[in-house]
Parts: C-alpha cells; structure tokens; sequence
C-alpha cells in the first residue's frame, strides 16, 4: 500500500539560502486515499516575521518565540517521510525549502518521488477557473477554514490529491498511456501515480478517433418554451414581487430603470428602429435586455443576436444571466475559428517530437484530459499556464476547409451549426464586425441586435476591419507546411530559403522600431515598443520583394491538387504586400516588438482611420432594429460624438439616458489636489513623486483597497518600484499589471484578498473589472486619459482628422479621454451600498477649459480642489 505525504510549510521569505526560515510545517499522511495522520508544528526562527508575512498567515513573533527551532524537530517528522511519495502545492518551494533547511542544521537531503498538486490539478482540472490553493478549494467544494496555515493548507491539499486521484481514477486507459508517453518533462512522477490504478468500467459518454478520446455529441433538439402572454404579463412574470427575478436573488428590489430599458427594446423591436441607451453600471443592464431578447425570440419568433465586447462575458452571459431566468430557450455561442481546438491539427501537436518542452508536454495533457470533458471544444474554456502560447497558432482551426475524415469532429462546424438552430445567438464585437464584411455570412440571419459596452463597437470594429500579421503566426504556418509536404524535397528546400528571408525581414523590421525609437520610446499597455510604418528604407523594401517572389515560387512548387496551400501562401504574399508595401490613405500602419523578446518577433497591424462609413452601410442600414447600451455613451450629456463616430442615422435611431440609480452625492466624492507638480512632457519625474508620496500618504489613510488608474504603463512601472522600495509600505500588497505575474483577473483576486493592498493598473484596467463592497475604497485617476501626444499612432490618426478639416483635439483626444474617464470612474460605485472617494491628480480637470466636459459627464458628486494636506484631511474624517 503507497503512503502519501503533503507537505506545507510557512516561512519567512522566499529562499533558505538567502536567510530565510521556516515557521511553520505541517505533515498529512494518507493511505488507501484516507488521512491517517496529521504533524503540525510551530518554528522558531530565530529572526523576525516580516509584516507582509504576518499579514498573510496570520503568524506573530510571539507565536513562535517560545517554539522549537528547526533542528529540534527535525527527529519528529523525519520517520514520516519514509518510503512516502511527497506531495505539496507547488512541490518546488515546499521541497526546496524543507532540503535547505535540513542541509542547513547538518541533515540529510531527501530525494522522494513526488506529485506537484498545482501541475496535477492543471492536467486533471483544465476547467478549474484558478490554480491557488484556496481558490481550487472552493471550486471543488472542499472546506478552507484558515488559508496560508500550514496544517490547513496540508489539509486542502490532501482532499485535493483524493479528489485528483479519483479523477485519474475515471480517465479511460487509452488517455492514461498518452499522459505517460509524454510525462517526462512532468515535475510529478507520474508513472508512480499511475502504478496504482485500475480500470473498470469502460466510459459510456465517450467514442475514440484517431486515438483520441472525446465526448459523444449531445442531441441539443429540445424545444423552446411556447410564449403564449403578452408582453406586459411576461414582465410582470419576470419583474413581479413573486416572479422570477424574486426567487432568483435573495435580496430583490424592482427597480424602474430596469422595466423601462426592457420596454423600450421590445417598443424598438416592434418599431423596426435602433436605439442608444445609457444606463450605469450596477443597474442590471444584462437582465434588462435579456428578458426582451427572450420575448422576441419565443413569442415573435425572430432570432435575436447580442453581441458583447469579449469571449468572457459571452459564456457569463448563458452561464449565470440566462440560467437566473430560467426559460427553456436555444441559444449558441459564436466564436471566431481561433477559439476553437483543431483535433487533426491537436492530432500532429501531440505525436511532433519537436515539442517536447515543459510547457508544450503540459498543454498536451491538458488538452488530452479536456477533450473527455468538452462539448464544445472551445479553448477558452480552459485555463492555460501561459496566454497566447506561440503554439496556439498551430492547434486552432485555422480556415473553414477541413479534410473529409475528420469534418464530423471539427468543433467549429459543430457550433456553426448549432448557432443555425438557435433563437438567440452571443457573440462577440470582433466576430460581428468580421461577418460584416465577410464574402459568406458567418452568423445566421438575424434583424434584431443588442450591442452591450457598445461604446467599444468602434474600437472593435476599427481593429477587426484592419489586418494584422506576426512573426509568430507566420512561423506557425510555415511549420504546418513543412509537416504536410516533408516528402517533397524541392518544396522544403524552397521553404528553408523563404524561412530565411522572412527571419530576415523581420529582424530588419525589429531593428527599425529600435532605432525609432531611441529618441522618444511609445510603449502599449503590455509594454511593447512601437512605431508608425513609413516604408522609406530601400534595404528593408529590398528584403521585402525578395520575400514575396520567394512565397510566389514555393507555391508554384505544389502540385495542382494542393490548391488550398497554394492559395494560403498566396494569401500571405497578399497581406505582406498590402501592410509593408502599398500605400493606404485610409488606414495607419505600425510595428510593436517585445522589448525582451526575440529580435524577430515583430507584430504588424493595420486599422482603418474611420468605420463609421462600412458600420452604416453594412450593418445598421441591413439589420431591422439595433439597439446599443452601455454605462458609456455620452459626452457632456450629449450621444452625437457616439452618433458621428458610429454612423448613425439620426432618423432611424432613437435616444434614453437612464436616471442614476445610485445615491452618488451621498457617497462619493471628487478630489483634485492643487498643489502638485504640472505634468511636463516627456519628462514626468517630478509629477511621478509626487504622486507616489500622494499614494504613500492616502494608503495609510484608508488602510489600502485603492484601485490607481494610469495612462502610462513606464509610469505605472516606475510608480510600482518606488511603492515597493518605500519603507512605509512594508505592510502593504503591491500590485502591478505587467510587473506581478498573472492575469488581469489573478491580479483582481490577489488585491480583494488582502486589506492593505494597492494595485496599479493601465488601460485594461478602467473598464470591464468588477471589484463591488469594501473591497475598493479608493480610486485614484493619476492623469487625465489622453491619448500621449507622442504616440505616433495617434499623430498619424491626428493629420488625418486634421486633413478632413478638423480639430484633432476636440474630435479625437478629447472625447476619447471623457469616455474613458467616465469607465475609470464607474469602477468605484458598482452595488447600491459601495462609497469610496475618488482622486484625479491631474488638476487640468479644473484649470482648463475642456475640464468641465469630464465632470459635466459623470454623476453630480461634490467635488473638492484643494491642496492635497487639506484632502487628506477630508479622507482622514471619511474613513
């Protein structure tokens, strides 16, 4: 019988060989997947706890003071470890750590097999929304009363590896021997592991092909709901005191704006007009549009499609929203093909013996396990350990031309299908602005579109109507042809010679963004250098045509019946030729390079200087009815900048702003010291102290919980380094986007879960995150968000809006920065019972002009231009 030990302990810092101590461990012993055996014990470490660390495991210097130190226990657990397969949540520190320690007090190593849980858990719950111990726990159900303690944490950790192992348990034998032909880079000794298992029970709700095990399709033919009343009866059937939204929140209050906006769409609806709706963010917009949608589709019986900024809230939208309403009706979700697993391509991505690597192993196991448990075969659906992995390039479904055998198990022509049965269709603004202008329709035929956060259609639509082209994507697709065509001798020979001359293209096109670059550095949000195309180096044009005769000759080089390769190639020769070599009047070109990466990866993208013209002829002069909502669609009170920009026919399209629901005067206020340094360009290191001993000051202050908003990630960054070196802060959580590893939403979760934290965040940061309560107290705007002057993107856009005989200023920068203003500052105010205070260390918004515009267009809240000692003294009585 194996014996099992979790270990966790918790330590002073990050490194034993750097100082560092354990003051915590704990041992759990299981057998026959039951605990038998707890260990847990205090450490003296003889230095003091940091208070960081106290904060976050709760542990004192008087808790430890008077405890054992390490080489007095070491006798107590040591036997436990014997002949045991160690497991720990993230098996390198725990192990690392613990071998410090005893090498330290003059013990011997131990060198066990082992079973990382965090690893575990990626490959055998790729579904899991996080990996964090406590996170995990309450996704699984599992009890965690006291996370960042040692015995607790061994605790969770051990119902973990029951539950894990059970799950391996229910694998079928065929998924078990391709997770062990590929383990070896795994840090888990995965043959130990699997040495235990028996299989009995053959999976009923799984087929294989091609070696793969997947699930049967699902007979998706139930009928929607008969909708028999009348529109009134169903929004009281919906909105009543007993009705369904009643018995689906526990504190349910019927709100007026919310029966109003859904009568509204629906008088639209019949009206055959479009609309723009503004309405805060907290009201319930979702319900509000959703509950008409429903009544159209199953009433009427016209199909309604909603379309939302990202894929996240497309799957928010069926999986929470729609469930709360509980009326049976088809609904699909649409996705561009890059969301969806190819199985022939996952099929080559797993047997290549080029990708071997850690995290190449690890992605193939995940995807292995994923496809016993997916219908849909949606990628986003899983959380992968690095975003935008260069392979995915190579495993998603790439075109709509599919060979024979596998077209019954693409996932894409499954949900194409699917959407072409369903009364409601979710997709996304990226996908709507491609089936605009697509030679065939992608979504099925529909008159009636909800926009939600439609003042991002724009910005979406300007994107997805450009063209965009990486080294990444290229190389991605050069492999798959070496792959289909590694028999063919002339043909690689040939693809050797254009896999050259596109390295040297591109490292040319690298070079020329550096020394751009060395005079003023432009750098987007994820910090990547960039710089305006301008096609005048004769060196680089050279290289150019020589590529694009080259891709001319290598798909000559393919027979005649590979004519899909043959156009692809061509395809790609077209788009080089149209982003690097031809002029367009219309449109702005510009590279971004890592600043960090390899000196040929290179990102080319494209937008179009104005859509306004292809939206009204493509999509609100075709579609019956289009009504667009979001908590962002007026300036100064006004729609017409969101009316010109979208092309809106002001006859056809109808207007409601939604009175605030919530009691701003009351609790929000608007703070504006007057006393800081003036930004200056480019040189902003005065204005940057400044704010940062602001910051200082307000955290103590308010104990933490502030949200600080910038325009600039250089500045958000230098910001974070003085933050972090400042002894004043010891006790605090810093928090930067770009600079603490994790996504937007690790990010979000790291900063709820500790009082004094401050996290910093650019522009994906002042719309679409939700921190509602106590969590956010205060908000700080550090400047004004416009556009940087010397953005060349922006220049560029700017001499064109001024060749059109406009003011840059008053029809770019300006309106773009109130809208964005008015997304920052709908970040603090989310539920009925949030207060907090809002900071703008930019003092423009009251010496200026145009300042007034900002706070003409955001709730009426008392506002306070002060020196930032008398502000303080404000804060100091709020809070």
């Amino acid at each position: 019988m194996q014996k099992y030990v979790v270990i966790d302990v918790e330590t002073t810092g990050q490194s034993a060989s750097k100082g560092d101590r354990i003051i915590e461990i704990a041992l759990v012993v299981i057998e026959n997947n039951q605990i038998v055996k707890e260990y847990s014990q205090f450490v003296n470490p003889e230095k003091s706890i940091p208070p960081f660390i106290t904060q976050l495991t709760s542990i004192t210097d008087e808790d430890v003071e008077s405890q054992p130190v390490f080489a007095d226990i070491v006798s107590d657990f040591r036997e436990l470890l014997t002949d045991a397969i160690l497991v720990a949540h993230n098996i390198s520190f725990d192990m690392t750590f613990l071998n410090e320690e005893l090498e330290r007090v003059g013990e011997e190593k131990i060198q066990p097999y082992v079973v990382d849980t965090v690893e575990l858990s990626r490959i055998l719950l790729p579904k899991a929304p996080s990996y964090k111990l406590n996170e995990l726990a309450e996704y699984l159900n599992i009890s965690h009363d006291n996370p960042h303690r040692a015995i607790s944490d061994a605790l969770v950790t051990a119902d973990l590896l029951i539950l894990l192992f059970n799950k391996l348990q229910s694998l079928p034998a065929n998924v078990i021997d391709q997770l062990l032909m590929i383990a070896k880079p795994l840090r888990t000794d995965f043959a130990i592991l699997c040495d235990q298992l028996t299989f009995q029970n053959r999976r009923q709700d799984l087929e294989q092909f091609k070696g793969l095990s997947i699930k049967k399709r699902v007979d998706d033919s139930t009928p929607d709901t008969e909708m028999d009343i009348d529109y009134s009866q169903f929004l009281e059937k919906m909105y009543g005191d007993t009705g369904t939204l009643s018995k689906a929140f526990s504190q349910y209050e019927k709100r007026d704006a919310q029966v109003m906006i859904s009568e509204k769409i629906y008088d639209h609806f019949k009206m055959n007009k479009h609309m723009l709706i503004e309405a805060e963010t907290g009201l319930g917009k979702t319900i509000s549009y959703l509950i008409p949608a429903i009544y159209e589709a199953l009433h009427d019986r016209n199909r309604v499609v909603i379309s939302t900024t990202n894929t996240n809230l497309q799957s928010q939208l069926i999986d929470q929203d729609l469930q709360k309403l509980d009326i049976p009706v088809k609904v699909a979700i649409m996705k561009g093909k890059s969301h969806y697993l190819s199985l022939q391509n996952f099929e080559q991505f797993y047997h290549d013996p080029h990708y071997r690597s850690y995290q190449d192993t690890l992605l193939k196991a995940m995807i292995l396990v994923w496809l016993t448990e997916t219908t849909t075969g949606d990628l986003d659906e899983i959380q992968f350990p690095i975003e935008k992995h260069p392979i995915f390039y190579q495993i998603v479904v790439q075109n709509e031309r599919i060979s024979k055998e596998w077209k019954d198990y693409c996932f894409y022509h499954r949900m194409v299908h699917k959407a072409k049965n369903a009364s409601i269709i979710v997709t996304n603004h990226s996908l709507l602005a491609i089936d605009m202008l697509a030679e065939k329709a992608i979504l099925p035929e529909y008159n009636r579109l909800i926009i939600d956060e439609a003042h991002q259609l724009e910005h979406m639509a300007t994107n997805y109507l450009g063209d965009s082209l990486s080294y990444f994507e290229l190389t991605a697709f050069y492999h798959q042809l070496e792959k289909n065509n590694a028999s063919y001798q002339p043909f690689q020979r040939q693809l050797d010679t254009v896999k050259f001359e596109t390295d040297t293209v591109f490292r040319q096109l690298y070079q020329a963004v550096k020394v751009e670059s060395k005079g003023q550095k432009s750098v987007t949000d994820i910090g990547r250098l960039k710089s305006v195309w301008k096609n005048e180096q004769r060196e680089i044009n050279d290289s150019i045509f020589r590529l694009l005769m080259m891709l001319q000759d290598l798909a000559k080089l393919l027979p005649n019946n590979e004519l899909e390769e043959q156009h692809q190639i061509m395809e790609i020769k077209d788009l080089l030729r149209h982003l690097l070599i031809e002029e367009n009047t219309e449109a702005v070109t510009w590279l971004e390079i890592d600043q960090q990466g390899a000196e040929n990866a290179v990102f080319i993208q494209q937008e179009p200087f104005s859509v306004k013209e292809t939206l009204q002829e493509h999509l609100f002069a075709k579609r019956e009815s289009i009504i667009l909502i979001s908590a962002t669609l007026t300036m100064n009170q006004s729609f017409q900048y969101m009316k010109e920009r979208l092309g809106l026919d002001a006859a056809k399209t109808n207007e409601l702003i939604v009175e605030e629901y919530f009691d701003y005067r009351n609790n929000a206020e608007l703070l504006i010291p007057n006393d800081l340094p003036a930004i200056q360009y480019p040189n902003n290191d005065q204005f940057i102290y400044a704010v940062n001993e602001s910051i200082i000051s307000l955290a103590e202050q308010t104990g933490g919980r502030m949200l600080v908003l910038f325009t600039s990630y250089d500045m958000l960054r230098k910001s974070y380094y003085i933050l972090k070196e400042t002894d004043l802060l010891s006790e605090y959580r810093i928090i930067g986007q770009g600079v603490t590893t994790g996504s937007r939403n690790r990010l979000i979760k790291q900063f709820q879960a500790f009082d004094k934290s401050i996290l910093l965040g650019t522009n994906a940061y002042w719309q679409g995150i939700d921190i509602p309560g106590n969590d956010l107290a205060c908000l700080v705007i550090v400047k004004l968000p416009f556009q940087s002057p010397q953005d060349p993107v922006y220049l560029r856009k700017s001499e064109y809006v001024k060749q059109q005989g406009k003011n840059p200023f008053m029809e770019l920068a300006l309106p773009q920065a109130v809208l964005q203003f008015k997304q920052g500052f709908g970040r603090l105010m989310r539920k009925d019972t949030d207060r907090g205070m809002i900071f703008v260390f930019d003092d423009r918004i009251m010496t200026k002009k145009y300042g007034k515009t900002f706070i003409q267009s955001i709730p009426e809240i008392p506002v306070h231009y002060e020196s930032m000692q008398q502000l303080l003294g404000r804060v100091s009585k709020w809070f």
